[in-house]
């Protein structure tokens, strides 16, 4: 008998230009990477307003309660939209809940350099 998945909350901010069509597109998401992950979706939290931080003190709540450790969000961007901050609320949420903050899309993927043609013609 296998042991059964475990359990994965979702979260989300609707956040300041992004139209509220987006809002299934990225629920969607977040449950396929969750079972892409090995894990069950089982609740998404959506902060319906960008400054505030209702869903996210309840869905700290609720994996405190339910011993949910893990938490899925779209990017960085929906923890915080300064990006330093976004990795402090990612690392405290982790800590608060005693588990694991997924990032579906990381906000700066690396690029590698194109190579870059020295004067004689070659790559540098």
């Amino acid at each position: 008998m296998t042991a059964p998945a475990p359990l994965c909350v979702g979260y989300l901010r609707r956040l300041p230009g992004t139209d509220p069509e987006e809002e299934p597109r990225l629920i969607a998401e977040l449950c396929a990477f969750a079972e892409r992950e090995g894990f069950t979706p089982e609740l998404m939290f959506v902060e319906r307003h960008w400054s505030r931080t209702l869903a996210l003190r309840a869905l700290t709540a609720y994996c405190t309660q339910r011993g949910v450790r893990n938490v899925i969000v779209p990017t960085a961007e929906h923890l915080n939209q300064v990006l330093p901050l976004a990795d402090i609320s990612k690392e405290e949420l982790a800590q608060d809940i005693g588990g694991q903050v997924w990032i579906v899309t990381p906000e700066e993927e690396e690029q590698p350099c194109p190579p870059r043609r020295a004067e004689n013609g070659g790559n540098t």
